[in-house]
């Protein structure tokens, strides 16, 4: 890479380097697991300052260019990414903590620390802090291919984990029936049967997704920026609200539950990635005018796409549960259990409508919104119906009173999902034309010729012919005078000479 600056988009990355200080200051506010974080019971100072320590060093890096405005962009860049590389080591060994823990206590019961909101974010800020600036060398050397390989790894690993995670969850759930010498009844059909389906459900939604990391495409680079985008405002509101114990048990923190294995290497990685390619393809996109609408709507139907299917998978999965209630004669409401699946169905329905019609733009931004309704509606109508034990919930920081958990934190990330597609509808549909003439009203305009109007054929009528007459004025009278008489000389005279005034000899 050259180490001339070139032009820089000074806009572009006061926005960038901005919004990394913001989350980075916003994660220190906000658990990173369940032992440790603001707020956490029982968190070690010493870790804390070391956060502190990292957040100062990673802020300095987003900041630096700033401050003192580069002269070689190289030095710059190597920089950025010493000061904020010990932020992102921090995070890589919470990550391994949890491993670790997972697999040293899974089986017992115990709870895993699982990965908070305040990870998701910093790792997201510490990211866009120890990125090159953008400038028209990064941009024309293409600095940045080093960073979305550094993604597409990110995105295949999360799907390893993620198998493995399911892996080791089916594992643990089904041990029993190897070690107990008992007879295999309904009771264990109905626990293999429900284990393997939340493990398919949750492992398909994630590969969904998790391959939008892989690819090289706009679209879905901006579909990974929204999913990212979603799943930490998902974690942080679960972890804010009160009512966020009832749509996760661990209150936002780890959704690697019995029964759902998806967690850290779904939501971690998503926002990982986020902050690795948003800033580029945000920024390129926006820099074609009219914007590409290809690439948005490109990104909304894959997003449409992992909405339509965590729908119908949430459906099916609330019938497996009645069914195997029904079956084994348990506690069980048929009011319940068809007003969600119904709620389900209709999101579903709603999402794939929308997958296929899309350049409809009115109308689809009309079922956009009610798609954002029936989303919500699902969280809601999951915390008001679920079961529950008649004791109060746990004084800990995780668990409720819940006898199923039902809702997730994921399904608070499809409820982001859905109004974040409802926005890009709006902007490149009804708001379109709006939004460009309020951003050409600033500039000069110059008067455009008015356009040609067709030819018109025009049948002639025929005309009888006319002689063209020359007309005169009418000349006054004269009179006409005789001539006077002439003498006839019988000899001319020779001696008629002309004569000439003699020059001057001067």
């Amino acid at each position: 890479m050259s180490d001339r600056v070139g032009h820089v988009p000074v806009r572009a990355n006061r926005v960038r380097d901005g919004l990394a200080v913001a989350l980075m200051m916003l994660a220190l506010l906000l658990p990173w697991n369940l032992q440790f974080g603001l707020g956490v019971p029982g968190s070690r100072g010493a870790l804390f300052a070391v956060l502190v320590v990292v957040t100062l060093l990673a802020v300095g890096a987003a900041l630096l260019p700033h401050v003192r405005p580069p002269t070689e962009i190289r030095r710059v860049c190597r920089v950025r990414l010493l000061l904020a590389g010990p932020y992102v080591l921090l995070a890589i060994a919470f990550v391994g903590y949890h491993l670790a823990q997972t697999v040293q206590h899974g089986g017992t019961g115990a709870v895993p620390p699982g990965v908070g909101p305040g990870l998701l974010l910093g790792v997201a800020g510490a990211l866009l802090a120890a990125q090159p600036p953008i400038t028209s060398i990064t941009i024309e050397d293409n600095a940045f291919r080093r960073w979305y390989a550094v993604a597409r790894v990110i995105g295949f690993l999360s799907i390893a984990l993620a198998t493995l995670s399911v892996a080791f969850n089916l594992y643990w759930r089904l041990r029993y029936l190897f070690v107990t010498d008992g007879t295999f009844g309904g009771r264990d059909v109905g626990v293999v049967l429900t284990t393997a389906l939340y493990g398919a459900e949750a492992l398909i939604a994630l590969v969904i997704a998790s391959r939008w990391l892989t690819e090289k495409t706009a679209a879905a680079r901006l579909a990974t920026t929204a999913v990212g985008s979603a799943g930490a405002v998902a974690a942080t509101l679960t972890w804010i609200a009160g009512v966020g114990r009832d749509i996760d048990a661990f209150h936002g923190i780890a959704q690697n539950t019995s029964t759902a294995a998806i967690g850290y290497e779904g939501y971690l990685a998503w926002a990982a990635v986020a902050g690795i390619v948003a800033p580029t393809t945000l920024y390129a996109v926006f820099l074609i005018k009219p914007p590409t609408i290809g690439a948005y709507r490109g990104a909304a139907q894959k997003c449409l796409t992992l909405i339509a299917f965590w729908a119908f998978a949430s459906a099916t999965l609330r019938v497996v549960d009645y069914l195997v209630a029904l079956s084994l004669d348990l506690p069980r409401a048929l009011y319940d259990s068809v007003a969600m699946t119904v709620f389900n169905l209709v999101t579903a329905v709603i999402a794939l409508w929308l997958h296929r019609n899309l350049t409809n733009s009115t109308v689809a931004a009309a079922f956009g919104g009610v798609l954002v309704v029936f989303s919500v509606a699902n969280v809601a109508i999951g915390v008001a119906l679920a079961p529950r034990y008649a004791g109060p919930a746990p004084d800990a920081i995780y668990g409720n009173n819940l006898a199923q958990q039902i809702t997730s934190t994921f399904d608070v990330t499809i409820s982001v999902l859905s109004l974040i597609v409802l926005a890009v509808m709006l902007f490149t549909g009804p708001l379109a034309g709006y939004l460009h003439s309020r951003s050409g009203r600033g500039k000069p305009r110059t008067a455009a010729p008015a356009p040609a109007e067709p030819p018109t054929v025009i049948q002639p009528v025929p005309q009888a012919p006319t002689v063209p007459r020359i007309v005169r004025r009418r000349e006054d009278p004269t009179t006409v005078m005789e001539a006077p008489p002439t003498t006839v000389l019988e000899n001319p005279t020779t001696a008629l000479r002309i004569q000439r005034r003699p020059s001057n000899p001067n």
